[in-house]
């Protein structure tokens, strides 16, 4: 079983994320936490398979985060895949990191799945 965990501050698509999933045949795990601290210390505690970051959060910001994870040696090869609303100077600089995929909100849940098995293979 893959195990995902979501960072993302809005309510609203925490629970497309749950409805997404909640009706989905594949073998996914998922936790969901409402901001980058939060996600930080999942990471700590827990190993996954992927990490779906949304950027625009407060008070950890999604790019805050993600120089976090990729500062520790322990959890830095996780991929990540940034679904937010990106500024194009936004998505440069995160395209020069490693193990980084992109989704462009709205999200359609058949690109969710078919990104997800992109990178989890």
């Amino acid at each position: 079983m893959k195990k995902i965990l979501i960072v993302e501050d809005e309510r609203g698509m925490q629970d497309i994320y749950r409805d997404m999933f909640s009706d989905d045949d594949r073998d996914f795990s998922l936790e969901i936490v409402a901001d980058g601290q939060e996600g930080l210390k999942a990471l700590q505690k827990n190993a996954y398979d992927l990490v779906i970051l949304d950027v625009i959060m407060e008070p950890v910001t999604g790019d805050s985060f993600f120089v976090h994870m990729r500062s520790d040696e322990n959890i830095r090869t996780i991929p990540v895949l940034v679904v937010s609303v990106i500024s194009p100077e936004l998505l440069e600089r995160m395209k020069r990191l490693n193990h980084v995929h992109f989704l462009q909100k709205p999200i359609t849940k058949e690109g969710l799945f078919m990104t997800i098995n992109r990178i989890l293979g």
